[in-house]
């Protein structure tokens, strides 16, 4: 049940988007019923969630704030982590005069009530990559390259791309966290204040591949930074 909800979810979020003309090809596209899909579309809550409106601390007007809350964090960078989404609901649920705690799988009941809200790990990147990397940002980079390999007639063996990964270093390990279930990853905004590790990593279109460089901070390198054989 929990799967059909997200793709109905993902046929709705492309659907307006304009990806498809009409709302019977969205629901042919994703593989759900096309009264099903209309009545999401039209804001009809499923017969799960609505059978069990009653049972829930927080009403559905405020469990799509927390969901609209929590896609709008994601796409600043910011995907809440499960203690934040907990402490926004028990925020909410004070605000109504209820101090009882939350039960330990709340988290787990909120996210397949809302199927466009998805549970993943969140790998922290620094801040200026996740403010940069827009679509407007990456659709202008992309169509300027189409033009120069086009423009110089470049061949695929002469087309390399660099990739340049960072490591924080003294930050805990990756944590759950809560973000669109329309994409694999989330990213989290790391703080800029922290000292990074850069791994350089380059391979050309056809498949070669350099030896990858890392760079510490320091003016001069420490024995132990390496073993006694330094891999190619």
């Amino acid at each position: 049940m929990a799967y059909v909800e997200a793709q109905i979810q993902i046929a709705i979020d492309e659907f307006k988007a304009g990806k498809f003309k009409s709302e019977r090809a969205a629901a042919r596209a994703h593989g759900v019923p096309r009264t099903t899909f209309t009545a999401r579309l039209r804001g009809q809550p499923s017969r799960r969630v609505f059978s069990h409106v009653t049972q829930q601390r927080l009403s559905l007007v405020q469990e799509s704030f927390l969901e609209a809350w929590v896609l709008d964090e994601d796409t600043r960078g910011y995907p809440p982590s499960y203690a934040r989404v907990r402490e926004m609901a028990v925020r909410i649920l004070r605000h109504n005069g209820d101090h009882k705690s939350l039960g330990k799988r709340w988290i787990a009941s909120f996210t397949t009530r809302h199927p466009r809200v998805a549970s993943m790990i969140g790998r922290r990147i620094e801040a200026t990559r996740v403010q940069c990397t827009t679509y407007t940002e990456m659709r202008a980079f992309f169509d300027r390259f189409e033009r120069t390999i086009m423009e110089h007639n470049i061949q695929l063996e002469d087309v390399w791309n660099m990739d340049e990964h960072g490591i924080a270093l003294g930050v805990c390990t990756n944590s759950r966290v809560l973000a669109s279930s329309n994409k694999k990853r989330a990213y989290v905004a790391a703080p800029q204040n922290r000292e990074w590790v850069s791994i350089v990593e380059v391979v050309s279109a056809i498949g070669k591949k350099c030896r990858p460089v890392i760079i510490f901070k320091g003016m001069s390198l420490l024995s132990t930074w390496f073993e006694d054989d330094i891999p190619d």
